[in-house]
């Protein structure tokens, strides 16, 4: 698949530095929002997000009772847990799959703030900056969940560009749009687009992110009838979107949009039913190339058992520091990571890290494993969300990690 030029960039990734044998190097930094203390995937959302403005990402869980977060320290240290709201629990009727939950920027201050989609509408609460929250206020009775055709019937996107995260609510025929306030709520909705209805799209695909090349948040989907095809529909400066197009000439399954060229904008990567982990670069203009291999690895069919209920789906996060998302994933005997070269294609994928495996006590049902910049280097570290608690492995910045 690399011509010449694709070799030539090559030479321009920098070299990792010798990396000995893998070794157990995951270290517990918290006693906090494990399965012992009462944590459980089906019920529960845990989330990294920067809610202190600091650069580093902080835990945040909606738990039983509520909210309760934990503050990044640097270092890949934590501060103990706070209860900080009592909302968005389990016990207040908030169910996964239903009612989503985000941590975003809806003031453009820096800060995380919390926004989720109740049955009777959209409730937020503003980050104060120092791990905790305002009080809850009900800000949009339009775009409850009560009804949605799916649970990515509600996105959130920054439409007119303005550093704030606005409402994105499809519904049969019509895609509705709420913009962000600046205070905590959210204006009227308007009318965006009347493409998307439910005789010909997939209303669980949908992703809003940049494909076209002009920092707006476009619309990627999956069009059913006539035929399973990819679609785009590119945001116009007014707050509209277009006619939807087709993305790809690959039409053989769905895909993830990341940028692992750096160039701006989301790229398509699709984790193949065989070994393969395949890709197809934006063109700008809302379509990809055709899907070539991006690397040997990661594929449902190579023998870790990736995205079943053994090992989760790998994840895309830049963990070198190059704007260029890498590809990690969570095998049976620890992390595997493949990093990008910046023209479509990744490094051989290499173990590095002993940890974080099934082999290991870590399974799909119990423990969720992320990714996320928690020192404020600039690069992605692990975050596992184990049975005794937090445990952490930083970045070395060549796809590598260890414990803090």
């Amino acid at each position: 698949m690399l011509g010449a030029a694709a070799l030539a960039l090559v030479g321009l990734v920098p070299a990792a530095p010798a990396v000995a044998a893998p070794v157990p190097a995951a270290v517990q930094v918290l006693g906090e929002f494990g399965y012992d203390q009462g944590w459980r995937t089906e019920r529960h959302v845990r989330v990294l997000a920067d809610i202190t403005r600091d650069g580093k990402a902080d835990v945040v869980g909606f738990g039983e009772d509520g909210v309760y977060t934990s503050v990044a320290l640097g270092g890949g240290k934590f501060a103990p847990a706070k209860y900080v709201l009592s909302g968005y629990g389990y016990n207040s009727g908030w169910r996964i799959g239903k009612h989503p939950r985000w941590v975003a920027d809806i003031t453009a201050d820096g800060i995380g703030d919390l926004v989720g989609a109740g049955p009777d509408g959209v409730w937020t609460a503003v980050g104060k900056g120092d791990g905790s929250f305002g009080p809850m206020r009900f800000a949009s009775g339009v775009f409850g969940s009560n009804g949605r055709p799916g649970p990515l019937g509600l996105q959130l996107g920054d439409a007119n560009l303005d550093g704030r995260m606005d409402l994105f609510a499809f519904s049969d025929g019509r895609l509705e749009i709420a913009l962000a306030s600046g205070s905590g709520g959210f204006a009227t909705p308007y009318l965006a687009s009347t493409e998307f209805t439910l005789d010909r799209f997939d209303f669980n695909q949908f992703k809003v992110t940049n494909v076209g090349g002009d920092a707006r948040p476009d619309i990627l989907s999956v069009r059913h009838n006539p035929g399973f095809q990819p679609m785009s529909t590119l945001g116009r400066a007014d707050g509209t979107y277009g006619t939807s197009q087709p993305s790809t000439p690959s039409v053989d399954g769905v895909f993830q949009a990341s940028d692992i060229t750096g160039d701006g904008y989301a790229d398509a990567v699709r984790f193949g039913y065989d070994a393969n982990t395949y890709t197809g670069r934006a063109l700008g203009g809302g379509t990809f190339g055709p899907f070539g291999v991006g690397v040997t690895e990661f594929g449902y069919n190579n023998g870790q058992g990736y995205g079943t209920a053994s090992q989760p789906s790998p994840t895309l996060a830049d963990v070198t520091h190059d704007k260029r998302a890498d590809i990690v994933g969570f095998s049976s005997s620890g992390v595997v990571s493949a990093v990008s070269r910046g023209d479509g294609t990744f490094s051989p994928a290499r173990k590095v890290l002993a940890d974080f495996g099934s082999d290991r006590g870590w399974t799909v049902a119990q423990n969720p494993r992320l990714l996320a910049d928690i020192t404020g280097e600039g690069s992605a570290d692990v975050v596992g969300f184990g049975n005794k608690g937090v445990f952490v492995a930083l970045g070395d910045g060549f796809g590598g990690f260890a414990g803090p």
